[in-house]
């Protein structure tokens, strides 16, 4: 879906490169879509290079947009992306929002899947931290890391041992890096979705019964849509949260409040 032109000299990230890894689909992909909408050059990053493509051909003239191909779990291609992106216009924002579901009940959970969640929520995430840190600290240049998490990450649901281990892990990571990196000047934060529409989000559609419970536990009683998501990631990314760093931000609809699935 193209989106309506607008003036690129309006928006409050004009004249900032933002790099969102899992940008060719769902609340990446509306994250990439958010920030080209207020002005930034985005570097759309993705195992899916065709997907991330599609993406920046679709945002056409409203931003600078370019994809490229990633591997998060391979630490030398996260820092090849990050310095070639870096050297056609310095970063100034991550946003990691690469990961993967799992739904194997434990005792049907094999090594390969866990390793693999992990590898991609987890291992991605610290090495694309890192690779930026390292980045923005050679030049001495502030910036802004914005994490998706999960609410999972700050309770627990059955059958998913190794994507809630996950996401409390990023969580972690998260609080502990925004100690670290503060004094460099780049602020660390995360957003906890609750259960947004996406396509890694399917299995919870496929089941009315569960579509139900879904439903039931928001309280605002629907699933989030990924501008949502992206809206609130724009948001901690922004001059707005200056003062904002370790916040793991809710965007769940009332989840957490009181969760019945």
């Amino acid at each position: 879906m193209a989106i309506p032109l607008k003036d690129p000299t309006v928006g409050k990230f004009v004249g900032r490169t933002v790099l969102v890894t899992g940008g060719g689909r769902g609340i990446g992909e509306a994250c990439v879509r958010s920030f080209a909408s207020e002005g930034a050059s985005v570097v759309i990053a993705d195992l899916d290079y065709d997907a991330a493509s599609h993406v920046a051909a679709s945002i056409g003239e409203l931003g600078a947009a370019r994809p490229v191909a990633v591997d998060v779990t391979k630490p030398d291609q996260v820092d090849e992306v990050l310095s070639t992106s870096a050297q056609i216009s310095p970063i100034d924002i991550l946003v990691n929002c690469a990961g993967i579901l799992d739904t194997k009940p434990l005792l049907e959970l094999d090594l390969a899947t866990w390793r693999r969640v992990h590898a991609i929520n987890l291992e991605g995430t610290l090495f694309a931290c890192q690779s930026f840190a390292r980045l923005l600290s050679a030049t001495r240049r502030p910036g802004s890391i914005v994490n998706i998490a999960s609410v999972v990450g700050l309770l627990a649901l059955v059958n998913r041992s190794a994507y809630v281990s996950s996401k409390h892990a990023v969580v972690g990571l998260t609080r502990a890096l925004a100690l670290e990196l503060a004094p460099a000047g780049i602020r660390v934060n995360a957003i906890a979705p609750g259960v947004i529409r996406t396509p890694m989000a399917d299995v919870h559609f496929r089941d009315p019964a569960v579509a139900a419970r879904v439903q039931a536990a928001h309280a605002l009683g629907r699933p989030g849509r990924p501008e949502e998501v992206a809206a609130a990631v724009r948001f901690l990314a922004s001059d707005d949260a200056a003062y904002l760093t370790g916040v793991i931000l809710p965007v769940d609809g009332g989840f957490t409040c009181d969760n019945q699935m």
